[in-house]
């Protein structure tokens, strides 16, 4: 049976001991929180500048942590600091050149344009292209923060309470925007599943 010295340490022991100046306490904090911060990234500015931009976000919140007032889960800060590092490089991008949807244009860094090959033949690919494409076309469609709201809850895979925390809105209203953008999303897809 494990001892209570076993059990991994809580986030909010590791942030008092990173605050303190433990880095290893912090680089825990990292490990624990990076995939989801890359994954959030990655929803904003596509798989290419993901990593560059998760390790942004950590280093502002690694810098940030003295300001750190704990009203928040260390979760919730890091997922909206990681939130606030894509929108200021969107912010600067759009500035250096401006483009319609502020997304990536390349179809490699739009991860809807990736799509699993599981061996069907070119017919069926084709038919998985167009629906990746009306769904694209679809989300782009969907006002701003329903289509931030499904894209943190599906392909970044965040809790609606998560969500909500990092978004600084209610869970009420963050269930609400994603049942919406789901229901246009289905009626703009009709047969497609």
């Amino acid at each position: 049976m494990p001892t209570r010295a076993d059990l991994p340490e809580a986030d909010d022991a590791l942030l008092i001991r990173a605050r303190n100046g433990d880095r290893e306490a912090f680089g825990e904090l990292v490990a624990r929180h990076q995939r989801r911060v890359w994954r959030v990234c990655r929803q904003y500015l596509g798989p290419a500048d993901a990593e560059a931009a998760a390790q942004d976000a950590l280093v502002k919140a690694y810098l940030s942590l003295p300001s750190f007032d704990g009203r928040s889960a260390f979760t919730t800060w890091v997922t909206r600091i990681a939130i606030n590092t894509c929108l200021d490089e969107l912010r600067r991008r759009r500035r250096e050149a401006p483009r319609a949807d502020g997304f990536a244009d390349r179809a490699d860094e739009d991860p809807l344009a990736a799509l699993p090959d599981g061996g069907p033949g070119p017919e069926d690919r084709s038919i998985q292209r167009q629906a990746v494409a009306r769904l694209a076309a679809l989300e782009q469609e969907l006002p701003g923060r329903q289509r931030e709201i499904f894209r943190l809850r599906f392909y970044a895979e965040l809790e609606l309470e998560e969500i909500a925390a990092a978004l600084g809105v209610h869970v009420g209203t963050v269930k609400t925007q994603l049942h919406r953008a789901v229901h246009r999303l289905r009626e703009g897809l009709g047969d497609v599943r």
